[in-house]
């Protein structure tokens, strides 16, 4: 009975495991069918495989990436129900760097990574461009048009400020942009070996000189500063004090500045001193037609004798340290001049105290007055009668006798008195140095006059009158 019942299982057996081996190799060919999407530079694409490798899979989706295109996950992988798979296309992108230009055919979007396959080590103050466009070197790049990728690395500048050596690297344009950049500031008196508009195109040493108090003393003077001169002759020039001729400093122009600043100016004056003396010179008088009456000409001018004596002196700080020996010497000799005086006579009108007078000779003269008991004789009398015989009253003007001799009778216009006649002597007018008259009234009619006028000679011109008045 039991080999019956197992000849009759194994009959069974080999067709039902069978069954089961197919069902099992189908339903693992029914697992292995998958749909994947796959973004080509960003644009989906689906395709549904039984492909197990991405290699597989692309070209079941009709795709065939170049070698230097990117695909992710690798080739060469196999996927099982994998959501995704990049594929990222190569592009031509120029690579420029100060020594070469290359172009690069790949898929890579980060700027860092495109420069250091050109074996590049970028650095931190190092410049990259995109298109003319400074970017982050670690930001990927966008859009597949062209690329223009440049390199600038930042220059060495090799700074030495005072005693102490600093580098820095920059990317700044010029070496004044680079200095505000890192932070380094300059003082208006500082001393700097290199413009600041110097273009940084190549690697720089720069030396700074930081500028420090200064004091000069000159005279009874202190002037204060600051100056980044080393030599004294230069600090002097920063503070704003020059030397003149013999000035000499402690120190020394051209030794360097001390170090605590001080310079002592000294002031060295040479003065030469020159004294005149002069020698009068006299005038001869001739008489000059050419000129008019009362007026001087100068026919042949006179010339003062001068002596002369020189002395030089030298003082250093305002005490005299040396005196040369007095000089003397005579100049000029005098020389007597001659002038002419005028004796043209020119008629000529005026108009004085409102009426209109004709005269040839006018002068200034210092006028007094007189009445008949006011002639002051010796005797103390009254002087009713002129020298001239006339009464003493308005109009009878006294001069000096020797006036009275040469102009006896002579019509005359007094500004301020009037109408006259030279007809007397007057008493004291000859003992001054300067043209007098005295102005006759009556007693009744006395002005008194203590001032300076002028007198009017009327016409007609006498046929003899002196060309020259005398003084009384």
């Amino acid at each position: 009975m039991m080999k019956t019942h197992l000849l009759n299982y194994k009959k069974w057996l080999f067709p039902g495991a069978f069954m089961v081996f197919l069902l099992g190799l189908g339903l693992i060919v029914f697992g292995m069918h998958q749909t994947v999407t796959i973004l080509v530079d960003d644009k989906p694409v689906t395709v549904q495989t039984m492909a197990l490798r991405v290699v597989d899979i692309l070209n079941a989706a009709g795709l065939t990436p170049a070698d230097v295109d990117w695909v992710r996950p690798g080739r060469d992988r196999w996927v099982w129900k994998s959501p995704l798979i990049r594929v990222e296309s190569a592009q031509d992108i120029i690579v420029v760097t100060d020594e070469e230009e290359i172009t690069l055919s790949t898929a890579e979007r980060i700027p860092a990574n495109l420069i250091q396959k050109l074996d590049i080590t970028l650095y931190p103050e190092d410049r990259v461009l995109v298109n003319g466009v400074e970017v982050a070197p670690d930001e990927p790049l966008n859009g597949n048009g062209f690329i223009l990728l440049q390199y600038k690395p930042a220059i060495p500048i090799q700074l030495i400020i005072d005693d102490q050596e600093l580098s820095l690297y920059t990317s700044e344009p010029t070496l004044g942009a680079a200095l505000e950049a890192a932070e380094i500031s300059l003082g208006p008196m500082d001393w700097i070996s290199k413009d600041l508009l110097t273009p940084l195109d190549e690697p720089l040493e720069v030396h700074i000189r930081q500028a420090r108090p200064i004091t000069v003393r000159v005279d009874d003077t202190t002037l204060s500063g600051f100056s980044a001169a080393t030599i004294v002759g230069d600090a002097l020039l920063d503070i704003g004090v020059s030397l003149q001729n013999l000035d000499f400093t402690k120190p020394k122009e051209d030794q360097p500045v001390p170090t605590n600043g001080q310079i002592d100016v000294i002031r060295v004056e040479e003065a030469v001193m020159i004294m005149t003396d002069e020698v009068a010179y006299q005038n001869a008088y001739v008489e000059d037609p050419d000129t008019l009456l009362d007026q001087v000409s100068v026919v042949e001018p006179g010339q003062k004798g001068i002596y002369a004596s020189r002395e030089r002196v030298q003082m250093v700080g305002g005490e005299i340290v040396w005196q040369d020996e007095q000089q003397n010497w005579q100049a000029s000799e005098a020389e007597d001049g001659v002038l002419g005086y005028g004796s043209r006579v020119e008629v000529r009108t005026a108009v004085v105290d409102g009426q209109e007078i004709e005269y040839w000779r006018k002068i200034r003269v210092y006028a007094t007055s007189y009445s008949p008991c006011r002639c002051a004789t010796p005797d103390g009398r009254c002087c009713y009668s002129s020298s001239s015989g006339l009464p003493s009253q308005k109009g009878m003007i006294a001069v000096t006798l020797n006036w009275y001799r040469m102009m006896k009778l002579q019509p005359v216009y007094v500004q301020g008195y009037g109408h006259g006649v030279i007809g007397n002597v007057g008493g004291g007018a000859r003992y001054f140095d300067h043209y007098w008259i005295d102005l006759g009234y009556s007693d009744d009619d006395y002005q008194s006059w203590h001032h300076w006028t002028t007198m009017y000679f009327l016409t007609p011109v006498p046929a003899w009158y002196p060309a020259r008045l005398p003084w009384p």
